[in-house]
């Protein structure tokens, strides 16, 4: 049996979110399909992490959902940060919730980076995608925590904003850069192409695609893989449902549960192994998420693809 180390844990602490950004699958899905509200409790929490026989080398909180709709977000973080101070701790979120805590709270929580959904310079740009957001009350929280951070001499939480570029906001993307700039927080800038029937949305001028960014602590040793989510990583959901990735159509694939099954059993039952197979060219299945996904369709051979 292959052995694989899980680096990277992405969990989802809520199922919801208090946006509604018009190319979220996600937000259809919170349409259409009648799911009951649940955040996951600091209890189910402790159960979970008390139970894991390895630590990963992250854990990262909001995957598809506003992880600041839990109100205990900042207990979970804290708890984590006590337990093993070597885990880097990270959340992303559209921070529009941000001041519902105190900034010493986000801040002394042990949280060592912030990913922030921002894709505008003002509320006007903002507000065409971040539907139902407030631009100024993200950047006012934004200036608070900087500015905590300088008087108490930290450096952590390290902020970084993840502006994705569509067809109006592409032209911005020099102000941006100052903008954020100024607030001495980096910036991403991203594309995304993945949804039919929203090319409206897509740049025209902007061709870049990253899926490199490296966030995701990889294998030491070379995978010869379409994609190696499932390799190092896995998404967990606020229910304590297991995915192999993060993308969009991996949530109807569910390889196991928390609250059910050892996280250790999990990562090697037969439908991890078999959707690591598949990644390798090693066998070919018909019931696996990977086909549907538009990262796979685009056949990236041997490329570590981040989605």
């Amino acid at each position: 049996m292959e052995k694989y180390t899980c680096n990277f844990i992405k969990i989802d602490v809520t199922n919801s979110c208090n946006l509604s950004c018009p190319l979220c699958p996600n937000s259809y899905r919170r349409k259409d399909i009648k799911i009951p509200y649940k955040n996951m409790s600091l209890s189910e929490f402790i159960k979970f992490f008390d139970n894991l026989q390895i630590y990963p080398q992250e854990i990262g909180l909001g995957v598809n959902h506003e992880p600041l709709l839990n109100n205990n977000i900042f207990d979970i973080i804290k708890f984590i940060n006590n337990r093993n101070k070597k885990i880097n701790i990270t959340l992303s979120t559209n921070f529009t919730l941000s001041n519902k805590f105190k900034i010493e709270t986000i801040v002394e929580s042990g949280i060592r980076d912030i990913f922030i959904g921002l894709d505008g310079i003002d509320q006007e740009s903002y507000s065409k995608y971040r539907v139902g957001g407030n631009f100024d009350s993200v950047i006012d929280s934004i200036k608070k925590i900087q500015e905590y951070k300088k008087q108490k001499k930290l450096e952590f939480p390290q902020i970084k904003i993840i502006f994705i570029v569509f067809k109006h906001n592409e032209d911005l993307i020099d102000k941006a850069k100052e903008l954020f700039n100024s607030l001495e927080i980096s910036v991403f800038f991203r594309r995304t192409d993945f949804y039919s029937g929203f090319e409206d949305w897509f740049p025209i001028k902007f061709k870049q695609i990253n899926f490199n960014e490296d966030r995701t602590p990889m294998q030491d040793n070379k995978i010869d893989a379409i994609c190696m989510e499932p390799f190092s990583s896995v998404t967990i959901d606020s229910f304590g449902n297991v995915y192999p990735c993060c993308g969009d159509g991996a949530f109807d694939f569910v390889v196991g549960n928390i609250f059910k099954d050892s996280f250790e059993n999990i990562w090697v039952n037969k439908k991890m192994c078999d959707i690591r197979h598949f990644l390798q060219k090693r066998c070919n299945i018909k019931d696996i998420p990977c086909i549907n996904c538009p990262i796979y369709k685009q056949d990236n051979s041997n490329i570590a693809i981040k989605l």
